[in-house]
């Protein structure tokens, strides 16, 4: 299928907004995350308040496989064959790097004792691809180890979609079963290592990228089932929706140790159930400000380190007495400097480095201008 018929392929698909909107919240979750040992210095939180923010970096969980949904989403044919699998390459090294550089930038001042293959695996995005080097997995800018992981699923994402797009709906159907049960089973959300985290070859908790697949398939199966199911208009299910974000929130703070991965099957329905805009929070996830704050919220993730650290640094030097304000103020900081990024590095860069790749006549093209959602987060 040729490269210039995609936008023709995607005009019928509508902006799945209420998706860009609640990957704010997952992101934010991540960084109040991050945020608990100063949390719990300064507040007496009830347990299961501790335990729910202790379970902040599950929120990587639901970014990838929202990863898988929304790539499926939007790409689902239109990548076969070498052309269109090289734009699609080109389009998420557009999309990603170049937040994921600028990451690395502001960060390099609190991180100069690193080795050159140090940085060299964390410059090429290969940091969580080795098992025997646990130490790579957060160096440099510890929330990129995640899109190390992104990495590997963009190099597969054309061949498993070609192979998954085949499946009959039945077999949809048990794949996303199987899928959502390796997810619990293998704890696939807690460690990303499952049974073989007692094995001295993985006992360091690498999050291999090929150990965090069964989220990304998942949401790819999903959206599979999504586009066919679309066709049939089925009836909005906002009752389902609203008992797995229920079931999210009762997992994530209840003490279950490694079975917390069961929360796995919730995020899968409330994707799956956000498709349909109908629901009053999918529209209050698909409002203006929602959406402005989820298209940043990729900067928002992987900024919230090197932010955080000069924050710190610029109120210890300029206003040491009032330290522990900027401390309080980094969220606000994040979030505002995140949005600006956004606009002045984020999307220019990606305009910038796409207008080398693509020609001219396909630049408005659906495949060169993926939606905000599709990164990580992502």
């Amino acid at each position: 299928m040729h490269l210039e018929n995609s936008d023709k392929l995607t005009r019928h698909k509508r902006p799945l907004l209420a998706l860009t909107g609640i990957r704010f919240i997952a992101a934010f979750y991540v960084v109040v995350f991050h945020a608990l040992p100063w949390l719990q210095q300064h507040f007496a939180l009830p347990q299961p308040v501790l335990t729910f923010l202790g379970n902040g970096y599950l929120a990587v969980s639901l970014f990838f496989i929202l990863s898988g949904f929304i790539l499926t989403y939007t790409y689902e044919g239109q990548i076969e064959g070498r052309l269109n699998r090289t734009h699609f390459w080109e389009a998420r090294f557009a999309r990603i790097y170049p937040v994921y550089l600028l990451s690395l930038i502001l960060a390099y001042a609190f991180e100069r004792g690193l080795s050159l293959p140090t940085r060299v695996a964390v410059l090429t995005m290969v940091q969580a691809w080795n098992p025997r080097a646990p130490a790579l997995t957060g160096a440099w800018n510890y929330p990129a180890w995640s899109l190390s992981v992104e990495i590997f699923f963009y190099l597969c994402f054309p061949f498993l979609l070609l192979w998954m797009s085949r499946s009959s709906d039945r077999m949809l159907h048990w794949l996303i079963v199987v899928l959502g049960a390796a997810c619990v089973l293998l704890h696939t959300p807690v460690r990303g290592l499952g049974i073989l985290d007692r094995t001295s070859f993985l006992a360091n908790n690498v999050p291999l990228p090929v150990l965090r697949i069964p989220e990304f398939l998942m949401g790819m199966a999903i959206g599979l089932k999504v586009l066919r199911t679309g066709r049939a208009a089925p009836r909005p299910h906002h009752l389902r929706l609203y008992a797995a974000v229920f079931a999210c929130i009762v997992l994530l703070s209840s003490p279950l140790g490694p079975w917390v991965s069961l929360v796995a099957i919730p995020f899968g329905i409330v994707v799956h159930d956000l498709t349909e805009a109908a629901s009053l929070l999918a529209r209050a996830l698909a409002t203006r400000p929602m959406v402005l704050l989820g298209s940043a919220s990729y900067t928002v993730y992987l900024l919230q380190f090197p932010v955080r650290s000069w924050t710190r640094a610029f109120f210890a030097h300029f206003f040491p007495r009032y330290s522990s304000l900027g401390t309080t103020l980094t969220p606000v900081i994040l979030v505002f400097f995140s949005i600006a990024v956004f606009y002045v590095w984020e999307e220019p860069c990606r305009k910038f480095i796409r207008s080398f790749f693509v020609p001219k006549e396909l630049a408005a093209s659906k495949l060169n201008s993926a939606s905000p959602a599709n990164n990580l987060g992502s």
